[in-house]
């Protein structure tokens, strides 16, 4: 289990907060669905950041693992080995993800969102509506690694 289910139940927690605030009437209806939006945003960018160690660390470790192969793709692996660090996530992705292409198609089009978010501060998009049930996902996806 990564800390992931953590930042969910903590996600959660403060959704609770913020919709029980709506319910009550306490404060501005639109200040408090701002302040969701920015809840949302800081809880994906949280999971991403959580996800990509993770990622990284277990790229790596595979990559490693075939580098100590005794043959031409043992060669190939190594020197993959050797500049690691020039490697991007989507690449380090691909080495984990290959064989399930829809998840990792999946993982390249949030990863797009992700750096909306965090680079041109922009709001999640509607089809990332619910980030409980993405960073649920995610954890999934450590669970298979």
């Amino acid at each position: 289990m990564s800390k992931l289910n953590e930042t969910k139940l903590a996600f959660d927690r403060v959704k609770a907060l913020l919709d029980q605030q709506l319910l009550e009437k306490k404060g501005n209806a639109q200040q408090i669905r701002d302040c969701q939006s920015a809840v949302n945003v800081a809880f994906y960018l949280l999971g991403w950041a959580q996800f990509e160690f993770l990622a990284r660390k277990e790229a790596e470790e595979r990559i490693e693992a075939d580098a100590r192969a005794k043959t031409v793709d043992g060669i190939g692996w190594r020197y993959v080995l050797d500049n690691i660090k020039a490697f991007s996530l989507r690449r380090k992705l691909e080495v984990i993800f290959f064989g399930d292409q829809a998840t990792l198609g999946q993982l390249k089009r949030d990863y797009d969102i992700r750096n909306e978010a965090a680079h041109n501060y922009k709001k999640l998009p509607g089809e990332v509506s619910d980030v409980s049930a993405w960073l649920d996902h995610l954890e999934t996806l450590v669970e298979k690694f």
